[in-house]
């Protein structure tokens, strides 16, 4: 599958934007440390629009308790932030208006991500681009939990091997060239959306022989 990224790195590339795919992640990085998430709307709207929280529709009470969650971490020693402790933090918040709660794990990713960068986002996309087990609706809350925190660790270190192997090189250092983003977009975010437009691409039908027939 990396292969695959390789040959098609011009392809992904003009197909990712740079105002909708890269600007909004760059400027809430920049943004966490300079304001109180828990009150500014700004920094809330555009964390939603990227992250895809919207689509969600999300109760407010999640939506409050999140960004308070978010603030509050980041006044915290870093190693106190896991995807575990942020996922089990709000199994007691509803998740929808109806009172209904799930576990949200990716959302939960995402939050840590935020803080620390090396940590991998957990969404569909790379599930399954990863070939990651799915599903599990007969699973309890904490089945779930924990199969989805094995395949979180596996992708940490999947995305270590990826960089020390040096197996995505090129079309990092081209997506750094295209883009010009600097070291604040980190490798792993560069896998990240990389891996995140290909599987794009899959589910669209638009790679054919292992090669992007439309964009």
């Amino acid at each position: 599958m990396y292969t695959l990224i390789k040959q098609n790195i011009e392809a992904l590339l003009a197909a990712i934007n740079r105002q909708d795919d890269i600007q909004p992640y760059v400027w809430l990085l920049e943004t966490l440390p300079n304001v109180d998430i828990a009150e500014h709307a700004e920094f809330q709207r555009v964390y939603r629009r990227y992250w895809q929280l919207n689509p969600a529709r999300l109760s407010p009470e999640y939506l409050a308790a999140y960004f308070a969650y978010l603030e509050q971490l980041k006044r915290q020693p870093i190693e106190e932030v896991t995807v575990e402790t942020a996922a089990r933090h709000f199994l007691t918040v509803p998740t929808h208006r109806n009172g209904r709660q799930s576990l949200q794990f990716s959302f939960a990713s995402k939050l840590v991500h935020m803080l620390r960068t090396e940590q991998p986002v957990y969404d569909s996309m790379v599930e399954s681009f990863s070939f990651l087990p799915s599903g599990g609706a007969k699973k309890t809350t904490e089945q779930k939990l924990a199969r989805l925190l094995v395949s979180h660790t596996f992708l940490y270190h999947e995305y270590e091997r990826v960089l020390q192997r040096g197996l995505l090189a090129a079309a990092i250092a081209r997506f750094r060239e295209h883009f010009q983003v600097n070291e604040g977009y980190s490798d792993r975010k560069v896998i990240d959306t990389l891996i995140w437009k290909f599987v794009g691409f899959l589910k669209s039908g638009a790679i054919r022989d292992g090669v992007v027939v439309y964009g």
